[in-house]
């Protein structure tokens, strides 16, 4: 399976992040998760050096330090544009020496999308793990299969810290392009300025559109004279859209072959047919549509996997609307990020955001206090 095409490595974030919150208070959690997680957060941390003294040092290459040089910007321009939280972000890189860094695992039942879910301080309820040690999250994809359960396994090469620890820049990332590049920082940093508990599909889902749209602003305000920048931007997010629908509608048809009245027998041994004719519909259908056909030609050969299927849904749900608010508030990025963050308050975010765009209200109104969101009663 490509990992590739769940943005690898940079959308999730791994509990580690709540493991020193975790040891201090005591919590009854699993401590044999926990301990070797945040001893790898804190090795990271320990280890990362300022990216100024990375840029005058000898140990990069010319194009790995105008990678540096390139985030350097970008958090600028998430500052100063976007109206991102910043803080100590993106300030410091940790050179893995080629290795990966971090394992996401993830895992669902295989006759229903049934994900299983882990409880953490701090991050609420997460439908993955992370871990520093690749020995460690294979014995847990292991161990997972041996329930019986769907599981996907890949590389992490950014996460978000949400305001716990600083986010670093860790080596693999500077392996993306330029436009993956802008996108994970912008991304990354949207998860320390708007987070919701308890709800990665709202937080992973915004995150994206912020990721995207972030890199389009950027390409045409810092760019204005080489539209091909843009147009290449375009034109990727262009293809990640097509492919993100054509898994969408996989994920519904297979939800509906899921909830009939099959017994979970008939379900395991009559799924393949599902996946075998969304491959082909792929194929014939959306895979010629694509600007860089090369980089999606893999779907034909797509695994039956539930959990894969959750990750992909999780990050691409009601993108539309995202736009819309920002759409509706005139461009201004600092009036969309104040409705964002009230939505993320309400028990409905998403009707909440449907409901201020069919009547958007003065930025006035909606507004952050510091601690939560203040907004009109409902």
């Amino acid at each position: 399976m490509n990992a590739a095409a769940v943005k690898k490595g940079r959308r999730h974030l791994p509990p580690a992040i709540a493991a020193a919150c975790a040891l201090g208070a005591g919590c009854g959690v699993d401590f044999s998760y926990l301990i070797p997680a945040a001893a790898g957060q804190l090795r990271l941390l320990r280890d990362a050096v300022p990216i100024g003294q990375v840029i005058d040092g000898d140990t990069l290459t010319d194009a790995q330090i105008a990678k540096l040089r390139l985030i350097e910007d970008a958090r600028s321009y998430a500052c100063d544009v976007l109206v991102l939280n910043v803080d100590n972000n993106f300030t410091r890189f940790y050179d893995s020496g080629g290795e990966p860094v971090v394992f996401n695992v993830s895992a669902s039942r295989k006759d229903r999308f049934q994900p299983r879910l882990w409880q953490f301080p701090v991050v609420g309820t997460v439908p993955y793990l992370g871990y520093f040690d690749r020995s460690l999250a294979e014995a847990k994809r292991e161990e997972l299969r041996r329930e019986g359960l769907d599981v996907f396994m890949y590389e992490v090469d950014a996460y978000s810290g949400i305001g716990v620890i600083p986010n670093l820049v860790l080596s693999p990332m500077l392996e993306r392009s330029d436009i993956g590049l802008l996108d994970t920082v912008f991304h990354e940093l949207l998860h320390s300025t708007v987070w919701r508990q308890n709800d990665t599909s709202f937080n992973e889902s915004l995150a994206t559109f912020y990721g995207r749209a972030g890199t389009l602003a950027y390409l045409a305000d810092r760019f204005p004279d080489r539209p091909e920048f843009l147009e290449a931007a375009s034109q990727s997010f262009e293809d990640s859209d097509r492919f993100n629908a054509f898994m969408l509608e996989l994920y519904d048809e297979l939800d509906v072959f899921y909830s009939s009245d099959r017994t979970s027998d008939e379900k395991l041994s009559g799924r393949e047919a599902v996946y075998q004719a969304g491959r082909d519909r792929f194929v014939a259908e959306v895979l010629p549509l694509m600007h860089r056909p090369d980089a999606y030609a893999w779907v034909g050969d797509l695994p039956a996997n539930n959990a894969y299927m959750l990750g992909i849904r999780r990050y691409h749900l009601d993108l539309d609307i995202f736009e819309q608010v920002l759409a509706a508030a005139g461009e201004d990025w600092s009036a969309a990020r104040e409705v964002f963050r009230a939505a993320a308050e309400r028990s409905d975010p998403y009707a909440f955001l449907a409901d201020w765009v069919s009547s958007p209200e003065p930025t006035a109104q909606v507004r952050w206090t510091g601690d939560r969101q203040a907004a009109p009663d409902e």
